[in-house]
Order: structure tokens, then C-alpha cells, then sequence
């Protein structure tokens, strides 16, 4: 079948390209979002997305008005991969799509007008390019989402100009005579192809108004057309998150459900649709899409909930346990668990400190002298820093969750206190990499804009933070396994006067025009996280080294200035 009605061959590096294009601007959108999501965006979607009718109703509407359920889905596994849409939303959204794609046809049947969406992308790419390069922050993380909107339209254009002319070579009269099944699995194959159920519709209306196929026949195509687009999504989520593919998974099985029941009762649906009223051919053919559509919502809104616990709990994807000595201990045996709790905790304070060298580029050079937590064998780091951050808080979880098992046993008074400092620890720990890593962006902000001022207090930054490392691997002395609190007061007198230092020298460059207005706020951002990092390093050190009342006493030190 493919040979009758496919005449032209296939570009492939114009496909190859186009799915780069795709790919890029999928991960565009994802790093776009995580810095600017936050609480406000969050509870914004949460807020249209709460309830399943909502979120149905949500991607009804977006995909009525982009006219594409793929760039609505695309986007979908962006905000779910980025962790801003619950799973149970982030359904609701696509399956709405599928409904709101429909009304596409319904455009065409009536005016035979169909809005082209690589009409979007040099809008797009112009506009969202000119706000990343000279907007400020945020706007320059909107300029960045739209530029991955229009470059993620650009890919899909490329893929479907990749196979020339196909959507206007198809020999409608070869369709001619074939059984339903084939119709069914040309939607499918075509769809799939240009990835576009809009465009197979178009063809579709073409030959039926024609009459080249019956009604029944290009129902058929119809249904196959939705389970060809569904391709668009599960290559959206290929080496994605596990978020990306449950998602991706739910709208397979959405699709197929539903167009097997379409396409077992596509004779019944289609009298039904000439009982109320409907006798135009091309307005039956769009209202049974939408109708079909409409009938798999029935089915699965209701489902929503249950449907996303069971993706979460059977397409969970695996991940290598980033603990070394948690496997090997049972946690019910208590002393051996706190032990390897202890010895987690401090691999996982070395890998922070090696990470936060990690957050300037180049990274900062390993200090001599001794880690200030014993560790067997220091990992290397190598990899993207947003990678090594995530095995960090794979780390910390995998240690907190062990921890609450241990925890469930039956404890003395010092080991409950000792687990909960080495938590403290962890935490505190965690959150001093988190801190560098939202001003990596600033940092590199700073390199790329290229002032000699800008580029001297990027060097401070770099020296002070390297004398800080510096300062942490003379902590523990010569034969001593453990850290001293006065040496942990020191350095964080230390800090505070080299904090207070560089924002004296900010504001008086301020004053001196040295320096732009606009850059004062970055400055004094990145001075003060770095600030705050450091001081929870030196918390999570005083919890892990010193005794609960030092402990204690070392949060109660001022931590911001």
C-alpha cells in the first residue's frame, strides 16, 4: 500500500535535522521553565488544571487555538518533565488536545481555510531570540521559551518537508476498493508520517468530497490519523524522564482504546450522526472525529487519578541507587544502619563540595590538604552539572528514606539525636548546591557580557570561593577525624567579612557609574547565595562533626546579613 500511494523519497538529513531541531528545543523548554516555574507558575497550572474537567477542558482549549495537538502535547511533557504538572493534569491536557484538534476540521469543512503553523516560527525564533539575548532574568527566560516554541514548529516542519511533497502526491483514486482495516492503517502510516492528524483530515475531506471513498472509509482513515499523531509524543519523551514517558505511554493507550471502540462502532456512530440532522458528508466525517474523541473522555476522565497511579507505579523507570553503603545494610539492625547513614552523609558533603567548584566554569581548583569529612575513595565528577545535582538529590533521598526505615526501630535517645543531625547535614548540604546552582546562570551572564568589571568581580567571586574550599581542607588537622568548633567559627567569620567586603565594593562602584544599574541586582544576588551556600556547608559540617548542644549553637550564629 505504502508503494501506491508514497511517490516521492525521503530526505533524510532534512528528517535528521528536523528531529535535532525537535529535541533541542524540547530540552530549550524544560531548562526555561525550571528557572522560571517556581511557586507562581506551579499553582497557575495547578490552579486551571486542578480538577480532571479542568485540565480536559484546558487542553481542549489551547489545541483548538495552536491548532496542533502535537506542539500542545510537546509542551505538555515539557511542564511535567520540569515537574510543574501533576501527572493526573498533565492527562487531562493531552486528552483534551485530542478533542480540540478536531475542531480543525470542522474549520475546513466549513471554510477551507486552515491556518499553517510555520507561519508561527520566524515570529517565534525573531522575537523570543531578540527578548533571550537582551532581556533581563525572567523576560529573557520567556524570549527562551519562545524561541523553543518556534524551533520545536521549525522541527516538525522539517520533518514533514523531509518527505517532499507527500501530503499533495497521494493518488486519491489507488484508495479506491481497499477494506476498511487498510484505510484504518494508511491514517495511521500517513499521520505518523507528517505528523499532523489535521493534514490527514484535509486529505481525507479532499477524497471524500471527491467521491473517491465513502463515508465509513474515511472514518476509518480518521480514526487511524489519531493513532499515527500519538508518534509525535512518544518521541517528544524519548531518553526523557520517566514523567516524560508515563505521559507518553497514557496517550498511547488513550488513543488506542479509543479508536478501537471508534473503529468497532464507527457504522453505528455514523447512522446516529445522520439521525440528528447530519446529512453533508464532509460535516459527518469531522463531527464523528469529534464525536469519538468526545467518547473516549467519557471513558477516561473519570478514570484520571487511578489511571496516573497505576503509569506511576508500572513505568517507573529504575534508577541506579547512587548510595555505595545503604544496599549492603539492613535497617533493622540499628548500629549498622547508623553507620552507613554516617558514612553516606559524608560522601554526600564531598560531593557537594566538589560540586559547588563545579558551578564556575572553569572549574575551581582542588585545594590541597584533607576533605573535611572522611571519605573512602572520593568520587570523580564529570558530567553536566544539572546531572550531577540531580544524583545529588537522588542521594539525599535514597539516604532519607533509608533513615526513616531505621528510625522505625526501637532507639536510644543518642541515636535518634545522632540520625537526625546527620539529616540536618544532608539537608544543609543539599541546599548549599542548590544555592550555587541558581546563579550559574548569573555567572554566566557575567563571562558572556564581557565588561572588565563585571569580569573582575567574577574573579573575586571565583577567589573568595576558592579560599573558602581552601579553608574547609585545613579544617580537620593532622591525625584528627573530626572538626573543631572554634575552626568552624572562624570560617564563618570569615565568610560574613568576605561578604561584607564585596557588597561594600558593589555598592561603592554603584555610586562611581563604574558599573550598570542594571547589573546591581545580579551582583548582589550571586554575592549573597554564595553567602548563604557557604554558611549551609559550615551548618551541615557542624552537624555532622560537632555534639547536638554545639550543633545547636552554631545555627543560632547569624546567617544572613
Amino acid at each position: 500500500m505504502a508503494e501506491a500511494v508514497v511517490s516521492e523519497q525521503v530526505d533524510l538529513w532534512r528528517m535528521l535535522a528536523g528531529l535535532g531541531l525537535f529535541l533541542f528545543a524540547m530540552a530549550q523548554l524544560e531548562d526555561a521553565l525550571r528557572a522560571i516555574g517556581g511557586r507562581r507558575l506551579s499553582s497557575f497550572l495547578r490552579e486551571r488544571t486542578s480538577t480532571p474537567l479542568r485540565a480536559v477542558l484546558a487542553g481542549t482549549a489551547a489545541t483548538a487555538i495552536l491548532q496542533s495537538s502535537s506542539v500542545v502535547g510537546l509542551i505538555v511533557l515539557a511542564f511535567t518533565a520540569a515537574g510543574l504538572l501533576p501527572l493526573s493534569s498533565a492527562l487531562g491536557v493531552v486528552f483534551g488536545a485530542n478533542l480540540g484538534t478536531t475542531f480543525t476540521g470542522w474549520i475546513v469543512a466549513t471554510l477551507g481555510f486552515k491556518v499553517e503553523l510555520d507561519a508561527l516560527v520566524l515570529p517565534l525564533v525573531a522575537l523570543g531570540g531578540l527578548l533571550y539575548v537582551f532581556g533581563r532574568e525572567a523576560s529573557a527566560r520567556v524570549g527562551q521559551i519562545t524561541v523553543g516554541l518556534g524551533l520545536l514548529l521549525m522541527g516538525l516542519e522539517f520533518m514533514k518537508a523531509s518527505v517532499g511533497g507527500l501530503a499533495d502526491s497521494v493518488d486519491v483514486q489507488r484508495l479506491a476498493g481497499f477494506a476498511p482495516w487498510q484505510y484504518l492503517l494508511f491514517g495511521v502510516v500517513f499521520a505518523g508520517i507528517i505528523q499532523s492528524s489535521s493534514a490527514t483530515m484535509m486529505v481525507t475531506l479532499a477524497a471524500l468530497h471527491a467521491g473517491v471513498i465513502s463515508l465509513p472509509n474515511a472514518a476509518a482513515i480518521a480514526i487511524g490519523a489519531d493513532l499515527g499523531t500519538t508518534t509525535t509524543v512518544l518521541l517528544g519523551a524519548l531518553k526523557g524522564s520517566p514523567s516524560k514517558r508515563r505521559v507518553a505511554v497514557a496517550h498511547l493507550i488513550f488513543n488506542l482504546v479509543t479508536d478501537v471502540i471508534a473503529f468497532v462502532l464507527r457504522l453505528p456512530l455514523l447512522a446516529l450522526i445522520a439521525a440528528v440532522g447530519i446529512d453533508d458528508p464532509l460535516y459527518a466525517l469531522v463531527a464523528f472525529h469529534s464525536s469519538f474523541n468526545f467518547i473516549g473522555l467519557l471513558i477516561f476522565v473519570p478514570l484520571l487519578k487511578p489511571f496516573a497511579g497505576w503509569l506511576e507505579s508500572h513505568f517507573a523507570r529504575p534508577l541506579p541507587a547512587m548510595a555505595r553503603y545503604l544496599p549492603e545494610v539492613n535497617p533493622a539492625v540499628v548500629d549498622a544502619g547508623l553507620r552507613a547513614i554516617e558514612r553516606e552523609t559524608a560522601r554526600l558533603i564531598a560531593r557537594v563540595i566538589r560540586l559547588n567548584m563545579r558551578a564556575f566554569n572553569p572549574p575551581l581548583p582542588m585545594p590541597p590538604g584533607r576533605p573535611p569529612v572522611a571519605v573512602e575513595e572520593p568520587e570523580e565528577l564529570t558530567g553536566r552539572f544539572d546531572l550531577l545535582y540531580d544524583g545529588t538529590k537522588q542521594l539525599e533521598g535514597e539516604i532519607l528514606s533509608f533513615a526513616a526505615r531505621v528510625q522505625s526501630q526501637p532507639l536510644d535517645e543518642g541515636q535518634s539525636r545522632r540520625i537526625s543531625q546527620l539529616l540536618s547535614a544532608v539537608r544543609e548540604a543539599v541546599h548549599s548546591t542548590k544555592q550555587l546552582k541558581d546563579i550559574r546562570h548569573n555567572l554566566r551572564e557575567f563571562e558572556e557580557l564581557g565588561s572588565p568589571r563585571l569580569l573582575a568581580y567574577l574573579d573575586h567571586f571565583r577567589s573568595v570561593q576558592g579560599s573558602f574550599y581552601g579553608e574547609l581542607y585545613s579544617l580537620r588537622r593532622a591525625g584528627q577525624d573530626r572538626v573543631r568548633p572554634e575552626d568552624l567559627l572562624e570560617c564563618i567569620q570569615q565568610v560574613h567579612e568576605w561578604h561584607d567586603q564585596l557588597h561594600g565594593e558593589i555598592y561603592g562602584d554603584v555610586s562611581a557609574g563604574t558599573i550598570p544599574q542594571a547589573e546591581t541586582s545580579s551582583l548582589l544576588n550571586v554575592n549573597r547565595e554564595l553567602l548563604n551556600s557557604n554558611l549551609s556547608l559550615l551548618t551541615a559540617l557542624a552537624d555532622f562533626h560537632l555534639s547536638p548542644e554545639q550543633a545547636l549553637d552554631f545555627r543560632r550564629l547569624p546567617r544572613t546579613t
